[in-house]
């Protein structure tokens, strides 16, 4: 494709099911009562299985598998139940005809990664950090789901080349993908650090002021993104819709913003994908 379509296609975001509206107003309201949550779930057997499957998950993993969904709040958390309930909503509001299973396991992923190193970095805003590893490419299944020729489209640019590829979707298809999932994040309600992040994805690394220590918590969540991001490239090539954009970017900035040396970075990533390696052998 090589000129705009005469047509800007417009996309509607999925309303949040209420399932999810319910839960929110829960958590609003403060001294939560962990079986009404659960009560709540009940309702949503997707939802609540979701949320069980997590809590077993390893990056999630205490003295044992557990069994109940009490049990798996007390364990993830309300702020990663949250997440993995938009996530899960999300996905089951798109059609099933798109294959979009590696672009939500990269996702998850991506999202274990970046707590991680969030951790390392800082040890605080773990749960957001969390949700912005989920979020963080959530706009392209929309933009699959929504405009036709963009499959066709993503398959035939090269996603390293981030600038390119942005410049190429706002020419052709009047947005772009994290546009697209900045809005998402707005209407679902996501913690306003995690949306700043999301859209400052788009921003050249030399240009998000890295220097100084203004809006440090966001900053702190994108560079965790950004480290997760190369990781997760690295050990995911074979995913054409994935976070190539990485490998072309220098991350010097990054690394001096978060204190970590570039040897430091480098032994961190290795003992990183190997452990992605390693699960994935238990896993097979």
């Amino acid at each position: 494709m090589t000129k705009a379509l005469s047509l800007k296609r417009p996309y509607i975001i999925p309303a949040r099911p209420q399932v999810l509206v319910d839960i929110i107003k829960l958590l609003d309201a403060g001294d939560v009562d962990i079986d009404e949550v659960v009560s709540v779930l009940r309702k949503d057997v997707s939802l609540y299985s979701a949320v069980l499957a997590t809590a077993n998950t390893p990056a999630f993993g205490g003295s044992g598998k557990v069994s109940s969904l009490n049990e798996a709040l007390m364990r993830i958390g309300f702020s990663k139940m949250l997440t993995i309930l938009r996530m899960l909503a999300l996905r089951n509001s798109f059609s099933k005809a798109n294959n979009l299973d590696a672009f939500w396991d990269t996702a998850t992923e991506v999202a274990q990664l970046t707590m991680s190193i969030m951790k390392k970095v800082s040890n605080k805003n773990l749960d957001d950090a969390y949700s912005l590893g989920m979020m963080h490419n959530c706009g392209i299944p929309m933009m699959i789901e929504t405009i036709q020729e963009y499959q066709q489209f993503i398959d035939g640019i090269d996603t390293g080349l981030v600038n390119t590829w942005l410049d190429a979707e706002n020419d052709i298809f009047g947005m772009n993908h994290f546009q697209v999932g900045y809005e998402i994040s707005k209407r679902w309600l996501m913690p306003d650090t995690v949306t700043e992040a999301l859209i400052l994805q788009a921003t050249d690394i030399k240009k998000l002021g890295l220097e100084n220590s203004e809006n440090e918590s966001v900053k702190l969540l994108l560079c965790s993104l950004l480290m997760a991001k190369d990781i997760s490239s690295i050990y995911r090539r074979f995913w054409r819709v994935g976070d190539e954009q990485q490998e072309h970017c220098k991350l010097e900035p990054v690394l001096a913003f978060v204190g970590i040396s570039e040897t430091d970075y480098q032994d961190m990533r290795e003992t990183y994908l190997e452990g992605l390696e390693e699960s994935k052998r238990e896993n097979a």
